[in-house]
């Protein structure tokens, strides 16, 4: 990946210029949008600037500990605060996201924004009309990652700290899975030594993250396993399902479903897994793949979802059983 020495110097010219800078992530927010946003935040105070945060909803409990997490104004519990700050921002970042829908319950305020609008993202098919300035690379790993490489080719590398590190590694190390996927090009692997070098401690993070699960998830964990796991052996695919009342009997917080799909995923001889949450009135669904299933084509198509070739999500306004039942059907005519 090659970034362009004069998008890099726009990018400086139009953070100079900048008021009011607010910080957007996606719905359902992971570490990688989390983390990404928080990163370039502490920049931007760092150059004096009047910057925020701003957040669809909740993070989950497992990313609670990240510096500075506390300073986003999460549009569910502080709506107001959110929309002054979209609308008083004259420069918006879209950190992790290709398009305004996919920020929910913040797409209106995203729209009606007449700030300058600059996209730093991994994902394809970026809303090109919408942006003014877009750094969009789905080869990399993470937004976290291409972030660093903007850093760090700009004036502002003087100022990346431990804490500005810590973020970023989150977001590069869970958007891969602990370096097990997306993460072919030495790239990856360099910036995660150079994030060490600031500080960064990788068995903690990986502890705080991966290894601190609550009963909760470990009893929501064995009921997929053990009672909802839908298994297609001779079509090499996997789904697991949670209906809104199974949720919610183990208190259905953001994060409490995260990362079970992949154990579809892990089971011998599976190369397509779907993960089924019912919520509210949709279903939201994770897909998960190896080698050429395309999931982000098949999410596109069928799901209105997307993301990238072997980690995709959509979502379904059908009822569970016949979302259910419209996968399956799919599923059996997967070419194997």
């Amino acid at each position: 990946m090659t970034l362009e020495i004069n998008k890099l110097k726009q990018l400086e010219q139009m953070i100079a210029e900048a008021d009011n800078i607010t910080l957007c992530t996606h719905q359902s927010p992971d570490a990688d949008t989390i983390g990404s946003a928080l990163a370039l935040h502490n920049i931007l105070l760092q150059l004096g600037k009047k910057a925020t945060v701003v957040c669809p909803n909740t993070a989950p409990d497992f990313l609670s500990w990240m510096p500075n997490i506390d300073n986003i104004l999460v549009n569910d519990k502080e709506g107001r605060k959110v929309n002054e700050a979209i609308a008083k921002a004259d420069l918006l970042f879209a950190m992790d996201f290709n398009a305004p829908h996919r920020t929910g319950n913040v797409e209106k305020a995203m729209l009606e924004s007449t700030a300058k609008k600059v996209l730093i993202d991994h994902h394809l098919f970026p809303d090109e009309e919408y942006f003014d300035l877009m750094f969009s690379f789905p080869t990399k790993s993470s937004t976290s990652e291409l972030l660093f490489d903007i850093l760090y080719n700009t004036s502002y590398k003087k100022f990346i700290n431990k804490e500005i590190a810590v973020n970023i590694f989150v977001g590069i190390m869970t958007d891969t899975g602990s370096f097990a996927y997306s993460c072919d090009e030495p790239e990856t692997f360099e910036v995660a030594a150079k994030l060490i070098r600031y500080g960064v401690k990788v068995k903690e993070i990986h502890d705080i993250v991966f290894n601190n699960n609550s009963k909760e998830r470990l009893h929501i964990l064995g009921l997929g396993i053990n009672d909802n796991l839908h298994v297609f052996e001779d079509k090499k695919a996997v789904y697991i399902s949670f209906s809104k009342e199974e949720l919610s009997q183990f208190g259905d917080k953001e994060g409490l479903t995260e990362g079970i799909v992949n154990y579809g995923l892990s089971i011998k001889g599976i190369d397509f897994a779907a993960l089924l949450t019912e919520k509210g009135d949709k279903i939201k669904i994770s897909f998960r793949s190896k080698k050429d299933f395309n999931v982000n084509a098949f999410a596109r198509e069928h799901f209105e979802g997307g993301g990238h070739f072997n980690a995709a999500g959509g979502k379904s306004f059908l009822s569970l059983k016949e979302t259910e039942q419209k996968l399956e059907k799919l599923i059996s005519k997967f070419e194997v």
